[in-house]
Protein backbone atom coordinates (compact mmCIF):
# COMPACT_ATOMS: atom_id res chain seq x y z
CA UNK A 1 0.00 0.00 0.00
CA UNK A 2 2.83 2.39 0.85
CA UNK A 3 4.48 1.78 -2.54
CA UNK A 4 1.19 2.40 -4.32
CA UNK A 5 0.67 5.58 -2.29
CA UNK A 6 4.13 6.84 -3.23
CA UNK A 7 3.44 6.14 -6.90
CA UNK A 8 0.18 8.09 -6.66
CA UNK A 9 2.02 11.00 -5.05
CA UNK A 10 4.72 10.91 -7.73
CA UNK A 11 2.18 10.85 -10.55
CA UNK A 12 0.24 13.67 -8.91
CA UNK A 13 3.42 15.71 -8.69
CA UNK A 14 4.28 15.10 -12.35
CA UNK A 15 0.72 15.96 -13.38
CA UNK A 16 0.81 19.18 -11.35
CA UNK A 17 4.04 20.29 -13.04
CA UNK A 18 2.70 19.34 -16.48
CA UNK A 19 -0.50 21.28 -15.90
CA UNK A 20 1.46 24.29 -14.67
CA UNK A 21 3.55 24.26 -17.83
CA UNK A 22 0.44 23.88 -19.98
CA UNK A 23 -1.18 26.84 -18.26
CA UNK A 24 1.96 28.90 -18.82
CA UNK A 25 2.04 28.16 -22.52
CA UNK A 26 3.30 31.04 -24.62
CA UNK A 27 2.55 31.06 -28.32
CA UNK A 28 3.68 33.13 -31.28
CA UNK A 29 1.40 34.39 -34.02
CA UNK A 30 2.59 35.92 -37.29
CA UNK A 31 -0.05 38.19 -38.78
CA UNK A 32 -0.34 38.39 -42.55
CA UNK A 33 2.23 40.84 -43.98
CA UNK A 34 0.83 43.65 -46.13
CA UNK A 35 3.73 44.27 -48.53
CA UNK A 36 7.02 42.86 -49.77
CA UNK A 37 9.02 44.43 -46.96
CA UNK A 38 6.79 42.86 -44.32
CA UNK A 39 6.94 39.52 -46.15
CA UNK A 40 10.74 39.64 -45.95
CA UNK A 41 10.67 40.54 -42.27
CA UNK A 42 8.21 37.76 -41.48
CA UNK A 43 10.43 35.26 -43.30
CA UNK A 44 13.50 36.46 -41.39
CA UNK A 45 11.70 36.09 -38.07
CA UNK A 46 10.51 32.59 -38.91
CA UNK A 47 14.00 31.58 -40.06
CA UNK A 48 15.73 32.93 -36.93
CA UNK A 49 16.92 30.65 -34.15
CA UNK A 50 16.40 33.34 -31.51
CA UNK A 51 12.60 33.31 -31.63
CA UNK A 52 12.12 29.58 -30.89
CA UNK A 53 14.88 29.76 -28.26
CA UNK A 54 13.02 32.61 -26.61
CA UNK A 55 9.74 30.71 -26.75
CA UNK A 56 11.33 27.65 -25.14
CA UNK A 57 13.01 29.76 -22.48
CA UNK A 58 9.78 31.47 -21.44
CA UNK A 59 7.75 28.26 -21.47
CA UNK A 60 10.36 26.27 -19.56
CA UNK A 61 11.27 28.95 -17.05
CA UNK A 62 8.31 31.07 -15.99
CA UNK A 63 5.01 30.32 -14.35
CA UNK A 64 2.38 32.61 -15.85
CA UNK A 65 -1.13 33.27 -14.61
CA UNK A 66 -2.65 32.83 -18.07
CA UNK A 67 -1.61 32.03 -21.66
CA UNK A 68 0.46 34.74 -23.30
CA UNK A 69 0.56 35.46 -27.02
CA UNK A 70 3.43 37.12 -28.86
CA UNK A 71 2.08 38.68 -32.03
CA UNK A 72 4.28 39.93 -34.84
CA UNK A 73 2.55 42.21 -37.34
CA UNK A 74 -0.37 44.60 -37.10
CA UNK A 75 -0.15 48.32 -36.43
CA UNK A 76 0.02 48.65 -32.64
CA UNK A 77 3.15 48.41 -30.57
CA UNK A 78 5.61 47.46 -29.53
CA UNK A 79 3.69 47.01 -26.28
CA UNK A 80 2.22 44.55 -23.80
CA UNK A 81 -1.58 44.63 -23.70
CA UNK A 82 -2.78 43.59 -20.26
CA UNK A 83 -6.40 43.24 -21.40
CA UNK A 84 -5.68 40.69 -24.12
CA UNK A 85 -2.45 39.34 -22.56
CA UNK A 86 -0.60 39.90 -25.82
CA UNK A 87 2.83 41.24 -26.68
CA UNK A 88 2.50 43.20 -29.92
CA UNK A 89 5.48 43.87 -32.17
CA UNK A 90 4.63 45.30 -35.61
CA UNK A 91 6.70 44.46 -38.70
CA UNK A 92 6.86 48.22 -39.28
CA UNK A 93 8.73 48.63 -35.99
CA UNK A 94 11.30 46.03 -37.05
CA UNK A 95 11.70 47.80 -40.40
CA UNK A 96 12.26 51.08 -38.56
CA UNK A 97 14.93 49.46 -36.39
CA UNK A 98 16.65 48.01 -39.45
CA UNK A 99 16.61 51.43 -41.12
CA UNK A 100 18.25 52.97 -38.07
CA UNK A 101 21.17 50.56 -38.28
CA UNK A 102 21.44 50.98 -42.05
CA UNK A 103 21.50 54.79 -41.78
CA UNK A 104 24.17 54.58 -39.10
CA UNK A 105 26.20 52.18 -41.30
CA UNK A 106 26.32 49.95 -38.28
CA UNK A 107 29.32 47.68 -37.82
CA UNK A 108 30.04 46.94 -34.19
CA UNK A 109 32.95 44.48 -34.00
CA UNK A 110 31.72 42.78 -37.14
CA UNK A 111 28.09 42.40 -36.00
CA UNK A 112 25.92 42.67 -39.11
CA UNK A 113 22.94 44.95 -39.52
CA UNK A 114 20.67 41.90 -39.70
CA UNK A 115 22.09 40.55 -36.43
CA UNK A 116 21.87 43.94 -34.72
CA UNK A 117 18.27 44.33 -35.85
CA UNK A 118 17.33 40.94 -34.41
CA UNK A 119 19.19 41.88 -31.21
CA UNK A 120 17.04 44.99 -30.82
CA UNK A 121 13.90 42.95 -31.49
CA UNK A 122 14.96 40.46 -28.81
CA UNK A 123 15.56 43.21 -26.26
CA UNK A 124 12.17 44.72 -27.11
CA UNK A 125 10.51 41.31 -26.74
CA UNK A 126 12.07 40.79 -23.32
CA UNK A 127 11.18 44.35 -22.32
CA UNK A 128 7.52 43.62 -23.06
CA UNK A 129 7.81 40.22 -21.34
CA UNK A 130 8.99 42.12 -18.28
CA UNK A 131 5.79 44.18 -18.38
CA UNK A 132 3.79 40.94 -18.67
CA UNK A 133 5.51 39.39 -15.65
CA UNK A 134 5.05 42.57 -13.60
CA UNK A 135 1.36 42.71 -14.57
CA UNK A 136 0.50 39.04 -14.09
CA UNK A 137 2.26 38.62 -10.76
CA UNK A 138 1.70 42.15 -9.46
CA UNK A 139 5.41 42.50 -8.81
CA UNK A 140 6.31 45.49 -6.63
CA UNK A 141 8.11 48.18 -8.62
CA UNK A 142 9.73 51.26 -7.12
CA UNK A 143 10.34 53.97 -9.71
CA UNK A 144 9.42 53.94 -13.38
CA UNK A 145 8.08 50.62 -14.64
CA UNK A 146 9.69 51.31 -18.02
CA UNK A 147 13.12 51.50 -16.36
CA UNK A 148 12.35 48.30 -14.48
CA UNK A 149 11.37 46.57 -17.72
CA UNK A 150 14.60 47.72 -19.36
CA UNK A 151 16.69 46.35 -16.51
CA UNK A 152 14.85 43.01 -16.40
CA UNK A 153 15.21 42.62 -20.18
CA UNK A 154 18.96 43.12 -19.88
CA UNK A 155 19.28 40.75 -16.91
CA UNK A 156 17.35 37.95 -18.62
CA UNK A 157 19.31 38.30 -21.85
CA UNK A 158 22.65 38.42 -20.05
CA UNK A 159 21.88 35.50 -17.74
CA UNK A 160 20.19 33.13 -20.18
CA UNK A 161 21.66 33.79 -23.64
CA UNK A 162 25.20 32.98 -24.72
CA UNK A 163 25.42 36.29 -26.56
CA UNK A 164 23.15 38.16 -24.17
CA UNK A 165 25.61 40.98 -23.59
CA UNK A 166 26.06 41.51 -27.34
CA UNK A 167 22.29 41.61 -27.78
CA UNK A 168 22.03 44.25 -25.07
CA UNK A 169 24.84 46.29 -26.63
CA UNK A 170 22.98 46.41 -29.96
CA UNK A 171 19.85 47.55 -28.13
CA UNK A 172 21.89 50.25 -26.37
CA UNK A 173 23.24 51.41 -29.72
CA UNK A 174 19.67 51.73 -31.00
CA UNK A 175 18.84 53.94 -28.01
CA UNK A 176 21.89 56.02 -28.92
CA UNK A 177 20.71 56.45 -32.52
CA UNK A 178 17.22 57.41 -31.36
CA UNK A 179 18.64 59.99 -28.96
CA UNK A 180 19.83 62.02 -31.95
CA UNK A 181 16.28 62.57 -33.27
CA UNK A 182 16.06 65.99 -31.69
CA UNK A 183 18.68 68.50 -30.69
CA UNK A 184 16.49 70.11 -28.06
CA UNK A 185 14.22 68.62 -25.40
CA UNK A 186 10.54 69.36 -25.02
CA UNK A 187 8.56 69.13 -21.78
CA UNK A 188 7.03 65.81 -22.79
CA UNK A 189 10.53 64.33 -23.04
CA UNK A 190 10.85 64.78 -19.29
CA UNK A 191 7.40 63.65 -18.16
CA UNK A 192 7.31 60.64 -20.51
CA UNK A 193 7.07 57.23 -18.82
CA UNK A 194 10.35 56.26 -20.49
CA UNK A 195 13.70 57.67 -19.47
CA UNK A 196 15.50 59.66 -22.14
CA UNK A 197 17.00 57.51 -24.89
CA UNK A 198 20.49 58.68 -24.00
CA UNK A 199 19.88 57.57 -20.40
CA UNK A 200 18.66 54.17 -21.59
CA UNK A 201 21.81 53.92 -23.70
CA UNK A 202 24.18 54.51 -20.79
CA UNK A 203 22.15 52.40 -18.34
CA UNK A 204 22.16 49.39 -20.67
CA UNK A 205 25.90 49.69 -21.29
CA UNK A 206 26.43 50.03 -17.55
CA UNK A 207 24.59 46.75 -16.94
CA UNK A 208 26.57 44.95 -19.62
CA UNK A 209 29.84 46.20 -18.19
CA UNK A 210 28.76 45.40 -14.63
CA UNK A 211 27.89 41.83 -15.60
CA UNK A 212 31.46 41.11 -16.74
CA UNK A 213 33.86 44.03 -16.14
CA UNK A 214 36.92 42.13 -17.36
CA UNK A 215 35.46 41.11 -20.71
CA UNK A 216 33.74 44.45 -21.30
CA UNK A 217 36.37 46.81 -19.94
CA UNK A 218 36.29 48.64 -23.27
CA UNK A 219 32.69 49.70 -22.62
CA UNK A 220 33.70 51.74 -19.59
CA UNK A 221 36.39 53.40 -21.69
CA UNK A 222 34.21 54.00 -24.76
CA UNK A 223 31.34 55.37 -22.67
CA UNK A 224 33.81 57.48 -20.69
CA UNK A 225 32.63 56.16 -17.32
CA UNK A 226 34.54 57.56 -14.38
CA UNK A 227 36.30 55.00 -12.18
CA UNK A 228 33.64 55.53 -9.54
CA UNK A 229 30.78 55.05 -11.99
CA UNK A 230 32.35 51.90 -13.37
CA UNK A 231 32.54 50.45 -9.86
CA UNK A 232 28.91 51.38 -9.27
CA UNK A 233 27.92 49.59 -12.50
CA UNK A 234 29.25 46.34 -11.05
CA UNK A 235 27.37 46.86 -7.80
CA UNK A 236 24.26 47.96 -9.68
CA UNK A 237 24.15 44.89 -11.91
CA UNK A 238 24.72 42.51 -9.01
CA UNK A 239 21.94 44.22 -7.06
CA UNK A 240 19.57 44.23 -10.04
CA UNK A 241 20.07 40.58 -10.92
CA UNK A 242 19.74 39.51 -7.27
CA UNK A 243 16.61 41.62 -6.78
CA UNK A 244 14.92 40.40 -9.95
CA UNK A 245 15.56 36.73 -9.30
CA UNK A 246 14.38 37.18 -5.72
CA UNK A 247 11.12 38.72 -6.92
CA UNK A 248 10.67 36.10 -9.65
CA UNK A 249 11.67 33.08 -7.54
CA UNK A 250 8.06 32.02 -6.76
CA UNK A 251 7.23 32.07 -10.47
CA UNK A 252 10.20 30.16 -11.85
CA UNK A 253 10.42 26.44 -12.52
CA UNK A 254 13.61 25.85 -10.56
CA UNK A 255 14.30 22.46 -12.13
CA UNK A 256 14.34 23.97 -15.60
CA UNK A 257 16.36 27.12 -14.96
CA UNK A 258 19.75 26.90 -16.60
CA UNK A 259 21.56 30.19 -16.49
CA UNK A 260 24.62 30.34 -18.70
Amino acid sequence: MRAAYKIVLLLSSILAVSLAHAQSQVSIIYQAPVDKIEIRIEQQLKASSEIPETLDLINDTFRLEAPLQIIFGGKDGPLFDGDSLQILIPYSFIKKVESRFITAKYDDSGRSIAAATMDAVMHTLFHELAHALIFMHELPIVGKEEDAADSLASVLLIEFFNEGQEIAISAADLFDFESTDSETFEEDDFWDEHSLDVQRYYSTLCHVYGSNPEKYAHIAEDADFSEGRAELCIEEYNSLSHSWFTLLAPYIYDENVSQK
